[in-house]
Formats: structure tokens, C-alpha cells, sequence
């Protein structure tokens, strides 16, 4: 049975199910009511005082007091329980009890396994996916490890492959000092899209685990303890998963059938500090190219009891300087070591957020403000054009001493093209390497051909990394540094091997786990008295974890409908692949509250939008025009375009650009059908992913302000449009010609029948100085070393900007234009004037993931 079909044999299931469907509750009002206020911020006596009202004398609820609240929830259908144990180590010297507040681990894997929300997005068998002859990587049932774990079984029998991931997280800023680890548990079977958002509670805790402080012991000897504590913690949390792996246990699958499942381990490694968890380098190697050969279980297991047989671990200071030297933690008994074939070279898999996006800005941004300076990356940072729904670094970043992950990202798509021209060009070759494989990295699925080009992308970082040197961008807090021994560059030479073994990478990134030390630390710490707090948050979860399906269960009750295939087909379809633009959480920045936030809505989906041929791009207006029923003089100063009449009588007199070679023909008092216009200052834009056409990529906003009085130059966003005097940017004869364009106008003429919306916008060519030739074609090529499009804007004879009227339709996507800027940003560049200022701009091939690949596939 899962989860819904167990509530209905509880002992109360006889009156839900002829009498009451929320009893313990009187109605749905009520537990509305009760559901509000146990999720609230409301302290007990608060509760208290706001069931005295007077308001509640003549609408009473069956409950009296918070107390009686709190039972009625606590008596609702079970969730897995928790339970304490306090943990004692002989000879030592504690500040505190060691106190582990833990769940049974298999009963945490069960509870989620029957959860029939997961009904639709989980994969029981693993299974190879191709596209022609060439093997695809994406989910982690799809790739190696899925397969090898599954032919070791007995036939008839599956597997849940179990992700852990713990880390210590902070309970109070500046003052108190007080931490929490949780310990969560999640599926690998559940489809990365679903497990990575907020509210699909893909992720459960399963422990806190203890953090241990002695008394007079030296540093080394408390990390040895800690360690030890830590592994002897997770043990008992998983004992019962270890002999589910070896054995098979009899589980309900989300649909309530009853299969013999397996729960092998995706883990945590035991080494020291200054050695690869995931390969024999040591800190010394950890800058080579060569790739060091695997941390194998076996040679792990077998070095500790090389260092056991020559020391007695008894004797923490002894033992651990034999660790050392076999490059170990001082771990006797890893709590994996009984766990079937749980090797830390497959399971420890990359983290985009802290191998890569961490990586990126303690690093790479560090080595170019230290080579071209703090001051020079700042400006250059602030002038380019703010778009909606980005980060615009009004001040720079040189002085931000921390960032969130997602500013992390941010700096990561602008940081190649804004440095370029002030850093050397082998220094410009190793950042944009090493750019371009995290993005290839971040791919949802993976080829022979992309796995090639991402070691490609690494081994150039290798190539060029000396340069970073020899300008000075590796310096530490003595001076100048000559070697790259960073622990995470060594990670990034396991990444090719890792997708093949346990799919996309981009799947195992901590941010969700991240943003649920918020829901599941932080937010039930805010609500204790912070005495005894541990005890408060298992209470608070638990209450939590029945509320929301109790919730479920009546929601379903009701309506008499399968309403979890419908949650789940909705998380499916809305963009899925894209968690850091698509989490479904609204934690605000400061965290001061967690709460869902509905999914917006596809632009695909709404009537009004217009839908390109293929399917892929839809763009959409509002309803109202900025500007309705403008005549056409009137039009043309309010947007500050004198060329706007004779472009619209060229547009509509049919004759096309080509057969006018791009000159003006109309003149200003030209005859038009139609004498006033609607005039908007932006639409909206949205795609399907071009790594998977059933996922839409986040909508995105393209501004056309005219200019005013606080905008002098207006804000005009740049987009890639298709036109027939554009240039090939692939050796496809028949594919589309492309422009970059400036848009300065979004109209609509006004007249009967209406027509299809246009706009007026400004050229950019590509530079004639970059292309190759295919079969007497002319293809335009990527700038070397930065390996991005350079365009010029194009003018007329006359010196101005050359402008033209196309339908909105042409649109093919938005772009980012960066100055190219020199040795030295120009003083009067800012971010008003920067397209208007500069002459040469690189088009971002970085702006973000789609236009990374996008680009990608257009060449």
C-alpha cells in the first residue's frame, strides 16, 4: 500500500470515510484553520490568546488551546519516528552530551518510495537511452552504474539508489555560535527535474546528527573524534538500509504494488584533508593534468587496516600521524564498509554549486581583478545594459567578500567577455576554457561528442593555466603564488568519468539540500525557545511532515480524483530541467520566511501568443498597450524615431530590404493604410530548451523604453532576429540568416484587418573579419580566443544607426551584447549608453545556459 492507501486503514479511517473526512477535525474549514495556524510563526500562547477572541465564541472550533491543536495533528496518520541516543566515548572530556536525534533510515526510504506524488517521475529499471547510434547520459538510471547494480540481483528484484548529503549549517549570525547538521536522505530513482525542486519534499531528513566538542584535546585529535562520531552516527541510521541492500525488502512502490527492492549507496568518503576523496592525488598533484587513478573502497579499506595492524587506533595522537601517512581521516570503521559495493570513486559525484560555481568566484574572478584591477573589472561590470531578470553589478564585485550561488552563476556568464582586451590573451584563453566547461558540464544530457569537447575544454584550461601565473593572478595572503594545488580543479578531471557511471552531473548539485537547511533547520529553529532545540524541531517536522498529507489525503478524498498525477504531470511540464530559475520555493533573501509560490504559466499556453511555425519560440503582449492610439507623428517623437514613417511605408509598400538594398525609399508624408499605431515597451519571450524540446525555458522580458529625461538613451534590449541580409553562422546552405538586433519600437498599426505586430530595429552585422568559406558560402566565425561573435553596428551613409521595420514573428531569441572594451572601459561608457557608445560588441555566448547551447547548435 503507499502512503494514501495506508491513511485509509488507520484507526480512525471508519469515521473518514462515512462521517468526516478531516476528523480529527470538525470540517474543512477547521482544519484550514488548524493547518494555518500550525504552520505559522505563531508561538503556543499566541494561539492561545487568538482562540480567546471573541470571534471564535460564535464561529467555535473543537479545539481550545494550542495544546489540543498539536495532539489532534500529532494523532494523524504516522510518519516515520523520531527517536534520541546519546553517544559516549570513553576517557574524554566532553562540553556537552553527545545526543544523536535520528529516524530509521529504511523507514525514511520506504515513506518516500510509497509516496504516490513520485508516481509518474520515478524509474524502477534502469535503461540506455540513444539518439541515432550514439549512447545518451542524463538520468541516473540511464547510465552505467544503474545497470551494473542491477545485473548483481536477483532476477525479479529492483533498487533504490540512496543519495545522502550532510552538512553543518549555522543557526545564528554574528552572536551564539550555534550549529546544526542535518542528515537527508533522497532517491536517485525519482527524475532529477522533480527531485530538485523545493516542494516536491523530494528530500527528508533523517538525522541531526551531533557535533562534538572535547574538552584539552589538540586539533588533530578532535577532528579524528568528530570523524569517528560522525561515521558511527550515520552507522546507525543506516543499519537497517545496509541488510535492506544486501537481503532485498519487501516495499509499495507509489502506485501501492508490493516489489523486492535494494538500497545500494550513493556516499561519503573517509580521507584526510589535503587528499582527493574521489582519487589517490595528493595536494601536490592536484594541479596536473594527468588524471590520478581511482580511490577504489578496497584501497581504502585495505590502507586502514595497513594503519590498524601498525598502531593502535586507541591512541588517537599515534594513530592519526599513521593516517597521514596513508593519507586517511583516522576513520576505523567507515559506516559504508558493510555496505554492498559502495566504492567513493563512483558515489561521490560533482557539485556544481561548490566544485564549480564556488570554484569560479574564489578563483577566476580573484585571478582577473587581480591582473587587470578591482577597479577596472568593476566599471566594466557596471556598464553593461541592465536586462529584466538579471543581476546588473551597479557597484562591482571587487569589494563583496561572499556571494549566493546564484550570484555565483551570474558573474560566471559575463566574466569572459567583460575581461576581454584588458587581460592577456592567454590568460583570456584558460577563463573562457574553463567557462566553457562548466557550462558544458551543466548539459542535461551528455554525448560521446560533448564528454570530448567538456575534456577538451579542460585540457585548454591546462594548456593556458601558466599564463594566470606569469600575470599575477594567483596571489595568497604572503604574496604571489606559483602553483595551482586547488582541490576542486582535481575534481574537475573525474567529471567525463562520473557521467558515464552516474549521469548528468548537474542532477547532484547541493543546491536544493542548501535551500532545505532553510525549511528543515533554520525555519523550525526560528520557532523553538532555543533551549532543548533539537527536540522541538523533530516535534515540529513531524507535525509538518503529517500536515501536508493529511492534506493531500483529503484533497483527494474530495475531489474523488487522482489529484497527485496532476501535481506531477504539472512539475513535469514546467521546465523541469531549469531548478535555479523554476524552484517552486519563495525563501526571500534574507530568509525570513519559506513559502510555495505558483508556477507561472507557460507563454506557449496563453491564446494571445504567437507561436513560431516550429513550435520552439512564443512571444507574447499585454492586453493593453503602453502607449494605444498614437498617431503616427504623434509616434514617432514620442519614441524619438524620425525615420519611423518612411520605415513603416517601406514595410508595407512590399518592397523587401534586399530588393532596396537596405535604402529608404518613403519619405515622411508617405500614404499609409492605416494613421495611428499601438505602441508597447516590451514582450515577452520564451523557447523551448534546445537540449530537450519537451521542457520550456524560463520566460524572459525585451525592453524597447524610449528615451526620456532619466533614460537619455532609452532602453533598448538586443535579440537575435532572422533577415535576409543576414549572415550564415553554420555551413547549412539552407538555414536561416541572422542578425543581431537593437529593438527600439514594438508596434501594431491600427486598421481593419488588424495586422501582425512589428517592430523597428536597429542592425548589427558580423565582423567581416571573422568567417570562413563552405563551398563558396561566406559563414560567419567566432573571434579567436574569446570564441564569441563579434558584430559592428551598421550605419547609413549619413552616419546614422540603419534602422528597419520587421515582423515581430523574426524574433528568434534574446542576446547579450558586451562592449568590447579595450585595455581600459571608456570613462563615458555607462550602462545607459553602452550600445549606443561602443562600436564592436561581443555577442555572450555565456549570457545563459539556453544561448550556451543554442549557439552551440546553430554552429
Amino acid at each position: 500500500m503507499n502512503l494514501l492507501q495506508r491513511m485509509e486503514m488507520d484507526q480512525y479511517a471508519s469515521i473518514r470515510n462515512s462521517e468526516n473526512v478531516y476528523f480529527p477535525f470538525a470540517s474543512r474549514s477547521e482544519w484550514e484553520l488548524a493547518d494555518w495556524l500550525s504552520s505559522s510563526a505563531l508561538s503556543q500562547k499566541e494561539i492561545d490568546a487568538y482562540l480567546r477572541l471573541e470571534r471564535n465564541t460564535v464561529l467555535p472550533v473543537s479545539f481550545k488551546n494550542a495544546k489540543d491543536l498539536r495532539s489532534r495533528i500529532e494523532s494523524l496518520p504516522d510518519v516515520p519516528r523520531w527517536r534520541y541516543q546519546e553517544i559516549k566515548v570513553e576517557n574524554y572530556q566532553m562540553m556537552s552530551p553527545i545526543i544523536l536525534y535520528w529516524r530509521d533510515g529504511l523507514e525514511v526510504v520506504e515513506h518516500l518510495f510509497s509516496n504516490p506524488v513520485f508516481a509518474q517521475c520515478m524509474d524502477i529499471s534502469p535503461y540506455k537511452e540513444f539518439e541515432g547510434q550514439e549512447r545518451v547520459y542524463g538520468e541516473f538510471m540511464s547510465a552505467d552504474d544503474a545497470w551494473y547494480i542491477q545485473d548483481k540481483l536477483p532476477r525479479g528484484h529492483s533498487f533504490l539508489g540512496v543519495i545522502g548529503a550532510s552538512d553543518k549549517t549555522p543557526l545564528t549570525i554574528g552572536t551564539g555560535n550555534k550549529e546544526m547538521h542535518p542528515l537527508l536522505l533522497s532517491l536517485a530513482n525519482i527524475h532529477a527535474g522533480v527531485r530538485m525542486k523545493a516542494t516536491s519534499h523530494a528530500f527528508a531528513l533523517a538525522a541531526y546528527l551531533p557535533i562534538p566538542k572535547f574538552r584539552n584535546v589538540p586539533p588533530a585529535v578532535q577532528a579524528v573524534l568528530s570523524a569517528r562520531i560522525y561515521h558511527f552516527s550515520i552507522s546507525i541510521v543506516v543499519r537497517n538500509l545496509i541488510i535492506a541492500n544486501r537481503d532485498g525488502k519487501e516495499m509499495s512502490d507509489p502506485s501501492g504494488n508490493l516489489r523486492i527492492m535494494h538500497t545500494p549507496l550513493l556516499m561519503i568518503a573517509c580521507v584526510s584533508a589535503k587528499n582527493s576523496p574521489i582519487s589517490l592525488a595528493t595536494a601536490e598533484q592536484f594541479r596536473d593534468v594527468t588524471v590520478q587513478p581511482p580511490r577504489t573502497r578496497g584501497h581504502t579499506l585495505q590502507k586502514i587496516r595497513e594503519a590498524v595492524a601498525a598502531c593502535d587506533p586507541r591512541n588517537i595522537t599515534s594513530f592519526h600521524k599513521v593516517c597521514l601517512a596513508k593519507r586517511l581521516n583516522g576513520v576505523v570503521e567507515p559506516f559504508w564498509t558493510e555496505w554492498g559495493d559502495a566504492c567513493p570513486s563512483h558515489f561521490l559525484t560533482p557539485d556544481a554549486l561548490h566544485q564549480w560555481h564556488k570554484f569560479f568566484f574564489d578563483h577566476c574572478v580573484r585571478w582577473v581583478a587581480n591582473i587587470i584591477g578591482g577597479e577596472e573589472l568593476d566599471r566594466r561590470l557596471a556598464a553593461l545594459q541592465p536586462r529584466v531578470g538579471t543581476r546588473h553589478w551597479a557597484n562591482g564585485i571587487s569589494t563583496l567578500k561572499q556571494c549566493t550561488g546564484r550570484e555565483h552563476r551570474d558573474l560566471e556568464k559575463l566574466l569572459p567577455a567583460v575581461a576581454a582586451g584588458a587581460l592577456p590573451d592567454d590568460v583570456l584563453c584558460a577563463l573562457r576554457a574553463i567557462t566553457e566547461f562548466i557550462f558544458l558540464a551543466q548539459a542535461l544530457f551528455h554525448y560521446d561528442e560533448t564528454i570530448h569537447s567538456l575534456n577538451e575544454a579542460l585540457r585548454e584550461f591546462h594548456h593556458y593555466k601558466s599564463s594566470i601565473l606569469r600575470a599575477g593572478g594567483r596571489l595568497g595572503k604572503n604574496g604571489p603564488l606559483n602553483h595551482f594545488q586547488i582541490p576542486k580543479l582535481e575534481l574537475a578531471q573525474h567529471v567525463a568519468r562520473s557521467i558515464r557511471q552516474m549521469g548528468a552531473p548537474y542532477q547532484w548539485s547541493s543546491d536544493i539540500t542548501e535551500r532545505c537547511h532553510i525549511t528543515h533547520v533554520k525555519m523550525p529553529y526560528r520557532l523553538t525557545n532555543r533551549q532543548d532545540y533539537h527536540v522541538q524541531c523533530c516535534h515540529f517536522l513531524d507535525r509538518q511532515e503529517k500536515r501536508r498529507f493529511f492534506c493531500l489525503f483529503t484533497s483527494l478524498k474530495t475531489s474523488m480524483s487522482p489529484l497527485f498525477f496532476e501535481m506531477v504531470n504539472e512539475a513535469r511540464l514546467m521546465a523541469i530541467h531549469f531548478p535555479e530559475a523554476n524552484w517552486i520555493s519563495g525563501v526571500s533573501p534574507t530568509e525570513h520566511h519559506v513559502g510555495s509560490v505558483r508556477s507561472q504559466r507557460s507563454i506557449f499556453d496563453n491564446p494571445r501568443s504567437r507561436v513560431s511555425a516550429s513550435n520552439t519560440t512564443a512571444l507574447l503582449l499585454t492586453v493593453r498597450p503602453h502607449c494605444p492610439n498614437l498617431l503616427l507623428h504623434d509616434a514617432a517623437a514620442y519614441l524619438h524615431l524620425d525615420d519611423l514613417i518612411p520605415a513603416l511605408g517601406d514595410f508595407f509598400s512590399g518592397r523587401t530590404y534586399t530588393t532596396r538594398n537596405g535604402r529608404r525609399f518613403s519619405t515622411p508624408d508617405c500614404s499609409l493604410p492605416f494613421q495611428a499605431v499601438n505602441v508597447w515597451e516590451k514582450f515577452r519571450i520564451q523557447q523551448r530548451s534546445v537540449q530537450d524540446g519537451q521542457a520550456v525555458a524560463p520566460a524572459q522580458t525585451v525592453q524597447a523604453v524610449p528615451a526620456s529625461e532619466r533614460l537619455p538613451f532609452g532602453r533598448a534590449n538586443t535579440v537575435l532576429v532572422s533577415h535576409e541580409s543576414g549572415d550564415l553562422i553554420s555551413a547549412d546552405p539552407y538555414s536561416e540568416r541572422y542578425l543581431v538586433a537593437q529593438v527600439r519600437a514594438i508596434l501594431q498599426p491600427i486598421c481593419d484587418p488588424v495586422p501582425a505586430p512589428v517592430i523597428y530595429v536597429e542592425f548589427f552585422n558580423f565582423s567581416n573579419l571573422h568567417y570562413y568559406m563552405v563551398n563558396n558560402i561566406r559563414v560567419a566565425a567566432p573571434a579567436p580566443k574569446i570564441e564569441m561573435f563579434l558584430v559592428q553596428r551598421r550605419f547609413r551613409s549619413n552616419g546614422r544607426p540603419l534602422g528597419d521595420i520587421i515582423p515581430l514573428d523574426n524574433v528568434r531569441q534574446v542576446v547579450q551584447l558586451v562592449p568590447k572594451f579595450g585595455v581600459k572601459a571608456p570613462k563615458e561608457m555607462t550602462c545607459d549608453n553602452c550600445l549606443d557608445v561602443g562600436r564592436e560588441f561581443y555577442l555572450n555566448s555565456f549570457a545563459d545556459k539556453e544561448t550556451f547551447h543554442a549557439i552551440l547548435s546553430y554552429q
